[in-house]
């Protein structure tokens, strides 16, 4: 069984992964095409690194037309760190 913090962790530990979850932070909404300029790498690159974020549910995606447009879930995010937190403190 994969331990849930641990994923959340490595999905955090890249640093294209946080350069795009700060580009999103910064900007709102961005499409992959407005990320890959800003992060400069390719295309399917940064595409990979969406997909771990959504799986994560630290991302979230909304599709306009052939477009999808990327947000970051900061509620999610938030949460995240804070079932980390209580983990910690828990009692084994």
């Amino acid at each position: 069984m994969t331990d849930p913090h641990a994923a959340f962790f490595k999905s955090l530990s890249s640093p294209s992964r946080t350069a795009i979850l700060r580009l999103l932070s910064q900007n709102g909404e961005m499409s992959v095409d407005e990320l890959t300029a800003a992060v400069e790498l390719a295309g399917p690159t940064v595409s990979r690194h969406l997909q771990a974020l959504r799986q994560q549910e630290l991302v979230a995606v909304r599709r306009d037309a052939q477009n999808r447009y990327y947000s970051v879930d900061t509620k999610k995010l938030e949460q995240r760190f804070q079932d980390f937190l209580a983990y910690l403190v828990a009692a084994p």
